[in-house]
């Protein structure tokens, strides 16, 4: 299969990565092959890596039973290297877009009406048909969940916004670029990035959100409140101000957490990170590392955030 390496050395050109990219959304699933498969046939995703965990990853991670566990790397048809790592992980109690944490992945498309044609009959739940956001014309998204429970905002970007630059897509599905962030605080979410990360808050909004309103049957013109974390004009996480009856997402002992368990982004230095590491971080050969050291936090919303580094001299 074209893309496919077992356990092998990533030697991939890197130089579009830079502070705050989405490198890796990592998905807890009991079936990390039909996963994949999901993503090859409907969203036209390769496998890049496929191997298993390593006990140096799971003690980074924090999760020293998620060794020997399968992981597949996988990467859009565009080529761009920001990927979906599927990792096997025994099922928990875990209901999608009802606990804090990462709770959706936002993917670039190039046509959302045909997208959700191609997912009718398919392995993916539609939880929101293509509308129109009410403060955009430049944003076009439908929502699904997919086999592991992993919700996806699938996007199609018609432009820029004023304030922020988002990405069209190259393939039909194509990368990740938002991450989404459940939090009881959204102040209190943000902070950890700016305080820890130097990153900037974008703008605040309150706005309808259905799928929201939909996961917790609340009335469909509930407003949310929301902002973002951002890079320059670059935006990578939404965070979400959830209802007061979500509850703390709940991990297996020693395993990652179900659903999306964690987000990877580069980041210029980890010498210069403020919060501190799970476990000393470490150096990798393979993809998404491809030489670089890695970290990994906890944010003010309990959620996983791996950090890798672009200085590869350090």
């Amino acid at each position: 299969m074209k893309g496919l390496m077992k356990g092998l050395t990533m030697t991939k050109d890197i130089k579009n990565d830079c502070e705050g990219r989405i490198k890796t959304a990592t998905v807890s699933a009991s079936d990390p092959q039909a996963v994949a498969a999901s993503y090859e046939t409907y969203f036209g995703y390769q496998r890049i890596l496929e191997t298993q965990i390593t006990d140096e990853e799971a003690q980074l991670w924090g999760a020293q039973n998620m060794a020997g566990r399968p992981l597949i790397l996988m990467g859009p048809e565009s080529g761009t290297e920001v990927y979906i790592r599927i990792v096997g992980n025994e099922p928990a109690d875990y209901t999608p877009l009802r606990s804090y944490g990462w709770n959706a992945i936002e993917i670039t498309v190039k046509d959302a009406d045909e997208l959700h044609k191609r997912l009718q009959d398919s392995p993916f739940e539609i939880i929101g048909v293509p509308t129109l956001l009410d403060f955009s014309d430049k944003i076009y998204p439908m929502q699904a969940v997919g086999l592991a429970q992993e919700v996806f905002y699938l996007n199609e970007v018609r432009g820029d916004l004023p304030a922020y630059d988002l990405p069209l897509a190259r393939s039909f599905v194509d990368h990740i670029f938002i991450m989404i962030l459940a939090t009881p605080d959204m102040d209190d979410a943000i902070k950890f990035y700016t305080e820890n990360l130097g990153w900037s808050q974008g703008n605040a909004y309150f706005t309808k959100y259905s799928v929201i309103n939909d996961a917790f049957d609340l009335d469909e013109e509930t407003p949310h409140h929301l902002s973002m974390t951002c890079v320059g004009r670059d935006v990578n996480n939404e965070v979400d101000q959830y209802p007061k009856n979500t509850t703390q997402r709940i991990s297996r002992p020693d395993l990652l957490p179900p659903g999306i368990a964690m987000v990877s982004y580069t980041v210029q230095s980890l010498d210069a990170v403020k919060a501190p590491f799970i476990a000393p971080p470490q150096r990798f050969a393979h993809a998404p590392y491809n030489g670089r050291r890695a970290g990994v936090c906890i944010g003010n919303a309990g959620e996983l955030i791996e950090l890798i580094e672009l200085d590869e001299t350090k």
